[in-house]
C-alpha cells in the first residue's frame, strides 16, 4: 500500500520542468479526483495555462474548489499561483503564445467600466420599476399629510440610507419646513428624541441589516407616544412595527451595494407632497 505523503511547500519561482516531475512523482498518491486533474495538466499543459478555473473544472468534471485543493496538495497558496508556472512556460515559448498569455493577462486587470455601469443602471432601473409596481399611494397620501401637519420632523438614516436621509433633510429645509437630522455622531439623538413635541413627527430609514441605533431612537419615540413615519423593506422590520405608516421598499439583499434610486425617489415625493404651498 502506498502512503500518502505530506504536501511540500512548493520553492519560489519553480520551473515547469520541476514542476511537471513532482506531478509525476505524486501521482501515485493523489485521489482519483486530484489525479484526473495531474493528468490534465501533464497532456494539456497550454490549456492549463490559458483557460479560467471554471472552464477547467467544467471540462475536467470536478468543482473548482477541487482544482484549489490541488494547489495546495502541491504546496502552492491557490490555484492561480500553480497555474502562473504554466502561463511562465508559454510566455518563454513561442511569440504567439507568449502574446496570447500577456493579452489575456492585460485583458483580466483591466475593469470593464462599461459592464460594470450596464449593471448598475439595470439595478438602479429595476429598484425604480418595482417602486412604481408596489407604491403604497394611500400609506404615502399619509406620510405626506402626517408630516405637513407635524411642528417639527426628525429625520434618522445611517449607512446606507444616510444619503436618502440627508436629501429630505435638504429638501424640507430648501422648502423651509422645520427639520432636523438626528445627530447620532454627537450622542445626541437620544436626548433629541426625548425633547420631541406632540405634534413632532420621527421620520425614520432603513433597511436590512439595520442600524441598531436607528432602531433605538425608533423604540424611544414609540415609547414616548410621539408619531412615526419610516421607510423600510418589510412589514416584519423594526421599525415598520412601532412607525404609524410604514412604506416599504424590497430590498435585494443579494446585492453587494444595494441602489437607493427607489428611496430618493420617494423621498423626492414626500418632500415635493409636504412642501407644496
Amino acid at each position: 500500500m502506498i502512503k500518502k505523503s505530506e504536501p511540500q511547500p512548493s520553492q519560489s519561482g519553480e520551473t515547469f520542468d520541476a514542476l511537471r516531475q513532482r506531478i509525476r512523482d505524486r501521482f501515485p498518491t493523489l485521489s482519483p479526483h486530484l489525479q484526473r486533474i495531474a493528468r490534465a495538466s501533464l497532456e494539456e499543459a497550454n490549456a492549463f495555462a490559458l483557460n479560467t478555473t471554471p472552464v477547467i473544472a467544467a471540462e475536467l468534471g470536478i468543482q473548482p474548489s477541487t482544482l484549489i485543493r490541488f494547489a495546495k496538495e502541491l504546496g502552492y497558496a491557490g490555484f492561480s499561483d500553480l497555474q502562473r508556472v504554466f502561463r511562465q512556460r508559454l510566455i518563454e515559448g513561442q511569440v504567439n503564445v507568449r502574446n496570447e498569455v500577456l493579452a489575456r493577462d492585460e485583458a483580466a486587470a483591466r475593469p470593464d467600466t462599461r459592464a460594470t455601469l450596464d449593471a448598475c443602471l439595470k439595478a438602479h432601473g429595476e429598484a425604480i420599476e418595482r417602486l412604481a409596481r408596489e407604491c403604497d399611494t394611500e400609506a404615502l397620501n399619509r406620510a405626506i399629510q402626517m408630516m405637513q401637519q407635524a411642528g417639527h420632523v426628525y429625520v434618522a438614516g445611517l449607512r446606507r440610507s444616510r444619503p436618502i436621509a440627508e436629501y429630505f433633510h435638504y429638501g424640507m429645509i430648501r422648502g423651509e419646513r422645520a427639520c432636523s437630522s438626528l445627530d447620532f455622531a454627537g450622542g445626541m439623538a437620544g436626548p433629541q428624541i426625548a425633547t420631541m413635541k406632540a405634534d413632532d413627527v420621527l421620520f425614520a430609514i432603513a433597511f436590512p441589516p439595520y442600524s441598531q441605533p436607528v432602531v433605538d431612537v425608533v423604540l424611544d419615540a414609540h415609547v414616548s407616544g410621539r408619531r412615526i413615519v419610516a421607510i423600510t423593506d418589510s412589514a416584519e422590520s423594526p421599525l415598520a412595527t412601532y412607525a404609524e405608516v410604514a412604506l416599504l421598499l424590497g430590498a435585494d439583499t443579494a446585492a453587494q451595494l444595494q441602489p437607493i434610486s427607489a428611496a430618493i425617489a420617494l423621498v423626492q415625493t414626500l418632500v415635493m407632497g409636504i412642501t407644496r404651498p
